[in-house]
């Protein structure tokens, strides 16, 4: 399968239902998303065990060195809302931010959200 691409959703002065905004994630390829100033991943995890949440870094420094990964928890039954996603996270092929997850199996959710 492919990497699924995520819709962002605007979060305007009457806020949003997280619970209804979510969308399955794709725990085996991972998700992607386009990257924008301010805009955020929100996890929910319904799964008996933690996950683990990767943004990649395609970008390297100035001297040609790697740039980590981000990688965030998101406990067994609860919900994260990440950090906006730092402009060396955008692919410069398509502008994309991509994400993959390991850990839980089952009864993942994610929605991008523009605050």
């Amino acid at each position: 399968m492919a990497r699924t691409a995520l819709t962002p959703v605007a979060v305007g002065a009457a806020g949003v239902v997280l619970p209804d905004a979510g969308t399955a994630a794709q725990l085996t390829d991972g998700n992607s998303y386009l990257w924008a100033q301010g805009r955020r991943l929100y996890v929910h995890n319904g799964d008996s065990t933690d996950l683990t949440v990767t943004v990649q870094t395609p970008a390297t420094s100035a001297m040609g060195l790697a740039i980590a990964d981000a990688t965030y928890t998101v406990a067994a039954g609860k919900a994260r809302l990440l950090p906006a996603a730092g402009l060396e996270t955008r692919r410069t092929s398509d502008g994309a931010v991509w994400v993959d997850y390991t850990g839980a199996d089952t009864g993942v959710t994610v929605a991008v959200l523009d605050l």
